[in-house]
């Protein structure tokens, strides 16, 4: 099997190759930069995924079996701020590599989607059959990617995998955009950490255990066309994740800001993820507590 990765020098899409490369799978490795995750450079090729010839070319030069995509502009104020850069990193990116897929007779597809799409909760644990409501013009455009791997699914017979991935994190916080990263990054140049609503919780995942589920949503026979949340189903608030910061780094003070939303988050119920891919995610606050641990050594 050979699995074209774009994306892949990206924070989660550079584990994922690593994760791929463990299990005996060829990725190639298809993004604008070149990292040292990305292994060989034989294996990886600079491309612009908003140009089509591009991607159709690959295809046709290489013996691809599936794709995993993971390209997009995750920063939900980034989005807000600039609608058209994201309209074209998290929906013409998927449309030009399913346009390419069908040419190019490409069988399967496996996306990295959002709990985003969901939108705002009661604080229930979310389902996949709950209806989307998205409430960001992040959220709504991974909605619209979805729906545009439906329509190719239902039209063409590509086969799907739409992963809602909650929060993840385990990468380098260098690449990182999402809280944990932002906390670890500030405590290493000692610098406060400004918790905005301390109840405020999250679904934290692992990268290792994203990217472990990707693999398995290539090779499972029970992974078509399945939209899955992937998630611990736990809530982890804000105040614990600055609390595991600041026990590593106690000279870094924290800063708390009461939020008009506190104790509001999202969180999944992983019970699909876990019957048709065998998905079993770390408890999240050993895993946040042993990645901050890591940089901590590292810092000191």
């Amino acid at each position: 099997m050979t699995v074209l990765v774009i994306g892949g020098s990206g924070f989660i899409g550079s584990t994922v190759v690593k994760s791929l490369a463990a299990k005996n799978i060829e990725a190639v490795c298809y993004d604008l930069i070149h990292t040292d995750s990305n292994g060989d450079k034989n294996n990886w090729i600079r491309a612009d995924i908003l140009e089509l010839q591009s991607i159709e070319r690959i295809f046709f030069e290489y013996n691809i079996d599936s794709i995993i995509h993971l390209v997009g502009l995750p920063a939900v104020d980034q989005c807000a701020k600039n609608p058209h850069f994201s309209f074209l990193l998290n929906v013409m990116s998927v449309q030009h590599a399913l346009e390419a897929m069908r040419m190019a007779d490409i069988p399967k597809i496996v996306f990295a989607s959002s709990a985003s799409v969901y939108g705002t909760t009661s604080g229930k644990q979310i389902v996949e059959s709950d209806v989307p409501k998205p409430t960001t013009v992040y959220g709504w455009h991974k909605l619209l990617a979805e729906n545009a791997i439906r329509t190719y699914s239902e039209a063409y017979g590509i086969k799907s995998v739409i992963l809602r991935l909650f929060n993840v994190y385990g990468g380098n916080p260098k690449l990182g955009k999402e809280v944990i990263s932002i906390f670890i990054n500030r405590a290493l140049k000692n610098e406060p950490l400004l918790v905005k609503g301390p109840e405020k919780f999250r679904d934290f995942i692992h990268m290792e255990d994203v990217a472990e589920v990707f693999t398995k949503a290539l090779t499972s026979p029970a992974a078509d066309n399945i939209t899955v949340n992937i998630g611990t189903g736990k809530k982890t608030t804000l105040k614990q994740v600055a609390s595991i910061v600041n026990a590593y780094f106690p000279t870094s003070k924290t800063i708390v800001e009461p939020a008009q939303d506190d104790g509001t988050g999202l969180f999944a119920n992983s019970d699909v993820a876990r019957k048709l891919l065998g998905f079993s995610p770390r408890d999240p606050l050993r895993g946040i507590d042993a990645h901050v641990k890591k940089y901590s050594d590292q810092g000191a």
